[in-house]
């Protein structure tokens, strides 16, 4: 919890502000030159009205505390959500407070006495990693917009960005295999699954040899057994893609057997899921996917 206290606030009048005290002086000049107590009272009493603004527009911000309660992790490229906690530790009501991350859109928070207010603020996301809004803004211009009170926050605060979903080659369904052995790529089964693009070394029984003599390229069948439907999203079966691309595309069919509700597993260079379903088990193939290092050694660009 961060409190705006009058150490952390800054003042400084807008161009209608500056207008104003212009406007100001100018009167005063013609009072001076024409000896008119009319200008000089009107004079004194817009200048008076400029320093009690200065008063409230202080007393908008001051007493304010601002906590980062949440920030939720979403895809590259996205806008990440933050919900922020907004009270106040004076009696005063607040109006037209403006927060918002440096660069990124802004929220406007009217606060009652003794009220907390929750407030949702995004923030464009780049590449995928750990990912930090960096600076909050808050300010108003309460009441006249005549001067502009800031404080500038550094909260504390880390989301996950995840690879962007990009489709990509399908992988292919396991064999038989218990839930402590390695990932294997045996498509032995009953059910056939589809066409797959042909990869040097498959059993020339797979190949589909009708399609091939119609001049459709060469392929390979897909089966899928009936008694297991698990499936390893293994690094080593995109090795025509870079280290992003791979990382988009496994995110991508994750995704797609998580709502298909098969049994999937995770097999990268230095970590292993087992083959579950599932929020809970979706989210730990995400996470992994995000802090995977950009540098590895087996993600070499093709």
């Amino acid at each position: 919890m961060i409190e705006l206290t009058q150490k952390r606030i800054y003042i400084f009048p807008t161009a209608a502000g500056w207008a104003f005290l212009s406007l100001c002086l100018v009167m005063l000049l013609v009072a001076m030159n024409y000896q008119n107590n009319l200008i000089y009272a009107v004079a004194f009493l817009l200048i008076s009205l400029g320093v009690m603004t200065i008063h409230y527009t202080f007393l908008n911000l001051s007493g304010l505390r601002v906590k980062v309660v949440k920030g939720y992790n979403c895809y590259s490229g996205d806008m990440a959500d933050f919900l922020l906690q907004v009270d106040s530790v004076s009696k005063r009501s607040y109006e037209g407070v403006q927060l918002g991350w440096k660069g990124q859109p802004e929220e406007q928070v009217n606060l009652d006495s003794n009220q907390t207010q929750n407030v949702h603020l995004n923030a464009r996301t780049g590449l995928r990693g750990r990912f930090s809004p960096g600076l909050l803004k808050i300010e108003t211009r309460y009441p006249f917009g005549l001067l502009r009170a800031w404080s500038w926050l550094e909260p504390e605060i880390e989301i996950l960005v995840y690879p962007k979903p990009s489709k990509g080659r399908q992988p292919v369904f396991s064999g038989h295999e218990g839930e402590g052995d390695h990932p294997g790529s045996d498509d032995s089964g009953d059910d056939f699954s589809g066409l797959d693009e042909y990869q040097p070394g498959a059993s020339t029984k797979r190949i589909a040899w009708k399609q091939y003599a119609q001049g459709r390229g060469l392929f390979i069948k897909s089966y899928i057994g009936n008694r297991d439907r698990r499936l390893w999203l293994n690094w080593e079966q995109w090795p025509e893609l870079s280290v992003e691309q791979k990382l988009s595309v496994i995110c991508y069919w994750a995704q797609q057997f998580e709502h298909q509700s098969i049994e999937y597993g995770l097999a990268l260079p230095d970590l292993v899921l087992s083959p579950d379903r599932g929020p809970a088990h979706l989210e730990k193939v995400l996470i992994a996917l995000a802090k995977f290092p950009s540098s590895h050694l087996s993600g070499k660009r093709s």
